[in-house]
């Protein structure tokens, strides 16, 4: 089976370089070249992310530098040495530099990190020529946003609101209708009733090109889904060998080695009660120290959990600390900061200087130095496990000399917070997921090689799917990675490149079974066949393509013609009794508000109730949802204040706000994009 797996399923070979061209794209004649892609990607993203989010995303990247840069020489903007010193290593950094030197522990700027780059930088002392490219890519990104930020304000100072644009928001917040009306929804005609023909689609398309109008040819898919899943004889196994390891684990004398070892979890901290899951949460009360629970199911894994110690602790704690760091575990660097902390508790305990005053000049950590050491406010198991041990298991108005991963910290317990009395559980576990075995993905494999045997076509195949049903994805663009609900794997991407083959015609099924793996657990999630349903060229929406989406348009114009036939004389009651409907009343409606009470949303309704005299009753009115017939009672006009021009700087303020997404989709949309990553990727 292993061998008809790499022979059928192996990866169809597509894209690659086209000979000598290097050329992935162009933005406005400028040329994206493959090198300097496929070096930014991997200098920012290395494989953090899955393959399409980050090709994406650099693609992205080049697009609106390309657009920026360009339009930042025509207008004299640029980002001077003294500037990017600034927002690399000064006290107002670029967004880009704060998001790649925030430490994750505490949520603040590394500057102690970034102090050691910038020397590096100054004295020509950086040797690895790796973290040389990366902070190059990284000083481009901090430009290409600091220009861009440049743009967005000039833009953003050149907006205003004019006084009739005030005037009129204002009329639309202030004027007032009371009115009755009759709602006829579309419902009371059967659809079965109304013939929709292509002709009237085609005209309907050629009336509203903006709606219907691919700006690049599309394919639509339909794929079949054959999920593979843990058999009852898979889970059987699994539960035997648990339980047999459960008896070893309990007997262990080594919890934290033994559940590493055996695909599961010791974080050394306690627990209360409420985050405890599964089964599990319902017998920690009587379980004794030392014991076992399971093997027991919890959210598709086998665990068995072991209770290591149980107390009564702090539910929270306040704390202060001092931090000498140590890079690597360097022993020459860890005995100085040893030395040096306990040379400073000694002076603090001899009371010749305060534990804030001496955090604020000898800390390392920058993010609670400034503040006097203070960390704040924190719960059980929030810092690192030697950290989170010294302070919920020591005594407030102590001091602790810990070594972490950090360096070694000198902590200060302010305060312990306890909630509860009840106790908190010290756990243990080892699992194992209940993963298909091969035995079982080859047999689902089968299943699907021998569906695809049967015919070559989507017509021949859906009858003998034996199992699955075909999904549908439209709209799958040329440079696309996810088709339907399919997305963030490779083989998604292999789909939508076997679609734009010049030898897949619609109709056809891919020859391959496409398969999908749980990145997790390492095996094979489901397997797949694709098919090509059909292609709807650049230009005018055609008929097929069109037709899911206007045929209920029509089908709504063709019941509201009957309806309106229907309807007789303009007594409201009489109108909702013929209809079986009933009569609203609506008091005080504000023009500017589209919902109508118990209707929907129908502007057009709306607009045309405030066109109206009062104490009139209107002919019928098609809208979204129905056919409406309205008696207006009374119409208030907006009283326009002074205060309506007093609202522009409020309504500029929010225009401008947009200016930081909205502007840069303009320019990309006025660009012209020549998108060719399908002839690489």
């Amino acid at each position: 089976h292993s061998f008809i797996r790499v022979v059928l399923l192996g990866s169809r070979k597509f894209g690659g370089r086209m000979g000598n061209q290097t050329t992935l794209g162009k933005v406005d004649g400028e040329n994206i070249d493959i090198t300097d892609f496929q070096r930014v990607e991997n200098a920012l993203y290395g494989n953090s992310l899955d393959d399409a989010t980050r090709k994406n995303s650099v693609w992205n990247y080049f697009v609106e530098k390309t657009i920026i840069d360009k339009i930042s020489d025509e207008n004299g903007i640029s980002v001077g040495k003294e500037e990017l010193s600034e927002l690399e290593f000064g006290e107002n950094l670029s967004p880009i530099t704060q998001g790649y030197f925030r430490n994750q522990q505490t949520g603040q700027v590394d500057r102690a990190e970034l102090a050691k780059i910038k020397t590096a930088i100054d004295e020509d002392k950086v040797t690895n020529p790796e973290f040389a490219h990366r902070f190059n890519e990284l000083r481009q990104q901090v430009i290409k946003l600091q220009k861009q930020t440049k743009l967005n304000n000039l833009v953003s100072k050149s907006l205003y609101t004019p006084n009739w644009m005030a005037e009129t928001l204002e009329k639309m917040n202030q004027e007032t209708a009371n009115f009755e009306f009759v709602k006829i929804g579309y419902d009371n005609i059967v659809s079965s009733d109304i013939t929709v023909s292509d002709d009237a689609i085609a005209a309907y398309v050629k009336e509203h090109p903006k709606q219907y109008t691919n700006k690049e040819e599309v394919r639509n898919l339909v794929y079949a889904e054959y999920n593979v899943v843990a058999s009852a004889q898979d889970s059987a196994k699994y539960f035997a060998d648990m339980t047999a390891l459960a008896s070893e684990f309990k007997n262990s004398t080594n919890d934290s080695l033994f559940a590493t070892t055996n695909n599961g979890l010791y974080t050394g901290t306690f627990s209360n009660k409420k985050d405890i899951t599964g089964e599990l949460k319902d017998v920690i009360s009587s379980t004794a120290v030392g014991s076992v629970v399971g093997p027991y199911i919890d959210n598709g894994v086998y665990l068995v959990a072991k209770l290591v110690d149980k107390k009564v602790l702090p539910d929270s704690a306040k704390a202060s600390h001092i931090l000498r760091r140590v890079e690597n575990n360097d022993p020459i660097q860890l005995a100085a900061a040893n030395q040096y902390i306990d040379s400073l508790k000694n002076i603090i305990k001899s009371g010749s200087i305060s534990f804030s005053d001496a955090a604020t000049t000898n800390s390392q950590d920058p993010g609670s130095a400034s503040k006097g050491g203070d960390l704040g406010t924190f719960g059980q198991g929030m810092m690192v496990p030697e950290f989170n041990d010294a302070v919920f298991q020591g005594k407030a108005g102590e001091m602790y000399v810990v070594t972490t991963q950090f360096g070694v910290h000198l902590i200060k317990v302010d305060k312990l917070i306890t909630i509860s009395t009840e106790p908190k559980y010290k756990l243990a576990y080892i699992a194992q997921p209940i993963i298909p075995s091969e035995e079982t993905q080859d047999a689902i494999l089968n299943k699907a090689m021998a569906a695809l045997e049967t015919s070559k076509t989507i017509e021949g195949i859906t009858p003998n799917l034996n199992g699955p049903t075909f999904k549908e994805a439209s709209g799958i663009k040329i440079n696309d990675y996810n088709v339907g609900e399919l997305t963030g794997d490779g083989q998604s991407r292999e789909i939508v490149k076997w679609a734009y083959e010049s030898s897949s015609k619609p109709g056809d099924v891919s020859p391959s079974v496409y398969t999908f793996k749980d990145k997790n657990n390492y095996v094979d999630s489901k397997y797949v066949i694709a098919g090509l349903k059909s292609i709807d060229k650049a230009g005018l929406a055609s008929v097929e393509s069109a037709k899911a989406k206007v045929e209920p348009i029509l089908i709504n114009k063709l019941k509201a013609e009957k309806i309106k036939e229907r309807i007789m004389g303009t007594d409201l009651r009489e109108i909702a009794s013929s209809f079986d409907s009933k009569v609203d009343t609506v008091a005080s409606h504000i023009f500017g508000r589209n919902m109508l009470p118990d209707a929907g949303n129908e502007p057009l309704v709306i607009a045309d109730i405030f066109k109206m005299s009062p104490g009139t009753v209107s002919k019928p009115m098609v809208g979204e949802n129905g056919v409406y017939v309205v008696h207006l009672n009374s119409l208030t006009p907006a009283a326009i204040s002074e205060g309506a021009f007093m609202q522009k700087t409020m309504i500029t303020q929010g225009i401008r706000q947009q200016v930081n997404f909205r502007l840069i989709d303009s320019l990309k949309k006025a660009a012209k994009i020549n998108d060719t990553r399908y002839k690489f990727y």
